[in-house]
């Protein structure tokens, strides 16, 4: 009986991703005429996102054309008929001490309501992912907004909003949402959600008392997988399975798990390397330098994940091997824009046996490195 053993060496833990997080939301603000200021009660911190929300309580979808100063971003819009518009605007990474915010109109005869938000732990740079509109003319109790595609990766944070017919009693959101802002006179909700699943579409149905017309707004934001380094962590140790001598070339099998992490928000790309001692029991006994190979490498999003790596090397790839670990070779990689945060890499590790081998338990140190680069 041959039983071969791997021991792994760690190269640094990855840090937990941070969690996104409302900071403050501002007070809601309504102002009639050419422009509206929203405002924060503190002042905001540097590299936060900023949300805002901007609608027209009047029937000026078609005049009313809102603007905002520099850095604030149309996330989507929608108008509820010949009302409106309903606009949800981001501001990614901003500045410090922005307390507010001064919103254009378009239109002297603009009714407006707006309300600010500030949130941690989303990405600095492109955090808006998914969208979605919905308008209803008819009046209903229920309506339903969609992303119009699949939540990239975990932990992002949803922000909906939705403009009503003034006058209602009473909103309610949607089971797993959280009131951002609910003002049923005037016909206004929005709410929020930090962590959806990923994988697929995204909906939010707020019921209203009484019923009415509908027009609603959704989108996504990234988290941050930023103001960290780049780290992998993997078991202490690995077992791969028994073998047993008859004679003949076996081979044994195993998938090696590694967790790898890039917060560092370059959006480069990374490699991972390996190498390795030779697999030795003592007395003379030990394998081939050349008995072990990668044969398969794949990635799935851990926890805090903002996008999996896109591998790009072929299989298999002989795991190099000495009495001291010879030059490394790259074992997995991820292509520049991908593998932003935690990532869950199995490789596939595959031990030849000699027929010729003798009975005994071996064992070989594995090192295994992250860098930045292709």
């Amino acid at each position: 009986m041959l039983v071969v053993a791997s021991g792994h060496a760690i190269r640094d833990a990855p840090p937990a991703a941070a969690a996104v997080a409302l900071v403050q939301k501002g007070t809601e603000a309504f102002g009639a005429g050419t422009s509206i200021t929203a405002t924060f009660s503190s002042a905001t911190t540097a590299g936060h996102l900023l949300v805002a929300t901007t609608q027209d309580l009047n029937s000026g979808c078609a005049s009313d054309n809102y603007t905002a100063p520099a850095g604030w971003v149309v996330a989507t819009t929608v108008c509820r008929g010949s009302n409106g518009p309903l606009k949800l605007w981001y501001y990614p990474n901003a500045p410090a001490g922005i307390t507010s915010v001064v919103f254009n109109t378009g239109s002297s005869g603009a009714n407006s309501v707006a309300q600010l938000s500030e949130w941690s732990g989303i990405a600095t740079s492109s955090p808006l992912d998914q969208t979605g509109t919905f308008s209803s003319g008819g009046s209903s109790t229920t309506l339903t907004v969609t992303t119009s595609g699949n939540i990239a990766a975990t932990g992002e944070l949803a922000i909906t909003a939705f403009d009503a017919s003034a006058g209602l009693s009473s909103f309610t959101p949607g089971g797993g949402w959280t009131s951002l802002r609910s003002d049923p006179g005037n016909g206004y909700d929005s709410d929020y959600e930090i962590g959806p699943p990923a994988g697929s579409t995204l909906s939010e149905s707020v019921t209203s008392n009484p019923q009415t017309s509908w027009g609603a707004v959704i989108a996504t934001f990234k988290t941050g997988c930023a103001g960290g380094s780049l780290t992998i962590e993997s078991s202490p140790t690995l077992s791969f399975p028994s073998v047993g001598l008859n004679a003949y070339d076996r081979t044994t099998t195993v998938n090696v798990a590694v967790t790898t992490d890039d917060e560092t928000g370059t959006s480069n790309s990374w490699n991972l390397t390996a190498t390795s001692t030779t697999f030795d029991a003592g007395s003379g006994r030990t394998l081939p330098t050349t008995a072990t190979r990668i044969t398969a490498g794949s990635a799935v999003a851990h926890a805090g994940n903002c996008s999996t790596p896109t591998n790009s090397i072929g299989y298999p790839i002989t795991l190099p091997a000495g009495s001291s670990p010879p030059t490394a070779v790259t074992i997995f990689d991820a292509a520049a824009n991908t593998g932003k945060g935690p990532s869950d890499v199995t490789l596939t590790a595959v031990v030849s046996v000699p027929g010729r081998a003798r009975a005994g338990t071996y064992s070989s140190t594995w090192t295994l490195t992250i860098a930045s680069g292709p």
